[in-house]
């Protein structure tokens, strides 16, 4: 009798962790990626109305479908705490909403209770280029006021913490116009003077992009400009 009363609640439990994502979370709490373990997320027995003795008794546990335990619960004082890293580009990568949802279980009686937790990002990837050097050939022909494309970053980071301006060296012939749009942030490289192959055949410019993070990081990408 208890042996098929624990196997029946154990495969309620499983068909109600499959049926997660289309429920709505009972409690919905956030907290930031790359937070040390036992960091507190949040007062479970306060905000789920129950009495701290009952945790114990009644065995509550945290249960997920995840390969990993991020969160577990400390029954004496009845808290939802981190318990294994999370890393949010590894969890969601290029996705705008991140959370993980688990649930709370209190035997005798059984009580079922839905958790979401929003993992916020933290700016700990700064931006790069997917090469070191980009080499231009434009004529010494050309007329200021041509644009030439200019390769974009890359960054894990998402949000505010994401890409958000390209800057160029000091130089008198270049200048950087940068778009920002629904699909992120994009550059050219402008003609702003004419160029003369006889005075100088070849510019090296350095190329920068900076994210959106307080503090902010960046990535260089080295441009070079042969005229013809």
């Amino acid at each position: 009798g208890g042996i098929s009363f624990l196997y029946g609640e154990w495969m309620l439990c499983a068909i109600l962790l499959c049926l997660f994502d289309s429920a709505t979370a009972q409690l919905a709490y956030s907290v930031a990626e790359e937070v040390d373990k036992g960091t507190v997320v949040g007062n479970l027995a306060k905000d789920l109305n129950i009495n701290i003795q009952q945790l114990e008794q009644r065995g509550f546990r945290i249960v997920s479908g995840y390969a990993k335990k991020y969160f577990e619960a400390n029954l004496r004082t009845g808290s939802l705490f981190v318990n294994d890293r999370i890393d949010r580009e590894e969890l969601c990568p290029n996705l705008p909403k991140c959370s993980l949802n688990v649930e709370g279980l209190l035997s005798h009686p059984m009580n079922i209770y839905r958790i979401e937790v929003i993992i916020t990002d933290i700016n700990d990837n700064a931006p790069s280029f997917l090469e070191q050097i980009h080499v231009f050939n434009i004529s010494e022909s050309s007329s200021a006021g041509e644009r030439y494309p200019l390769p974009l970053a890359q960054d894990a980071d998402t949000g505010s913490n994401s890409v958000k301006a390209y800057k160029i060296s000091a130089n008198e012939h270049f200048s950087v116009d940068v778009s920002s749009g629904a699909d992120g942030t994009s550059a050219e490289l402008v003609l702003e003077k004419a160029l003369d192959r006889e005075k100088q055949a070849l510019i090296k410019l350095t190329l920068t992009a900076v994210d959106g993070g307080k503090p902010a990081r960046s990535g260089t990408l080295q441009i070079l400009v042969n005229m013809f």
